[in-house]
Parts: structure tokens; C-alpha cells; sequence
């Protein structure tokens, strides 16, 4: 019979450097999310796995409608290329985008 085939390694989130980054605290992030301090440690401190659905949540509690869930996957200070790209002005987004997609035909 094979063995369980599981992650090479941990999933890891940075829920506590981006709610740190809005200046809230557990409790805070809590009562958006309407659950408890104790569970928003336990996400932060790994103890309680996240799933996508509520990581999605998360960033919607932290960011609004326009959170992405994928931020909560990058360190605030390590940014990924898509939220380098958000942070570029509109005309600056369409031109990369554009660049792309006459690389890939």
C-alpha cells in the first residue's frame, strides 16, 4: 500500500504581520470575523490550520472587497509579483498585462 503523500513543507500564512500592518490588534480582526481572540491566535500561531475559504475571509476582513487572499500568503515586506503589479497605476498594469500576453502566443 503507498504511503500518505502530504506537503514537502508547511503552509504558511502571515496573518499577524498583515493585521499588524492595519494596526489592529487579535480582538479586532476577531469581532470583524465574528470568532473569537483565542481561534485568531490559534490561526496565527498555526495551531488551528486555515483553510482558503476563510483565508479569503480574513483578507477580506483586513482589506475589504478588493483583499486578495493570495497577500495572506506573502510576507507584507516580500511582496509577490501581483501585488507589485496592483500597486502600479492603471496604465502601467495594462501595458505589463499586454507585454505578457505577446510573450506567451
Amino acid at each position: 500500500m503507498p504511503s500518505k503523500i502530504g506537503p514537502k513543507k508547511p503552509f504558511q500564512h502571515f496573518i499577524a504581520e498583515h493585521r499588524e500592518g492595519k494596526n489592529l490588534t487579535q480582538a479586532q480582526l476577531a469581532g470583524r470575523m465574528g470568532c473569537g481572540e483565542m481561534t485568531v491566535s490559534r490561526w496565527e500561531t498555526y495551531k488551528v490550520r486555515v483553510d482558503l475559504p476563510t483565508l479569503a475571509a480574513i483578507a477580506e476582513a483586513l482589506y475589504g472587497d478588493g483583499g486578495e487572499a493570495e497577500d495572506l500568503l506573502h510576507h507584507p515586506d516580500k511582496p509577490s509579483p501581483n501585488q507589485l503589479l496592483r500597486k502600479l497605476p492603471r496604465e502601467d498594469q495594462n501595458f505589463f498585462i499586454k507585454q505578457l500576453k505577446n510573450a506567451t502566443k
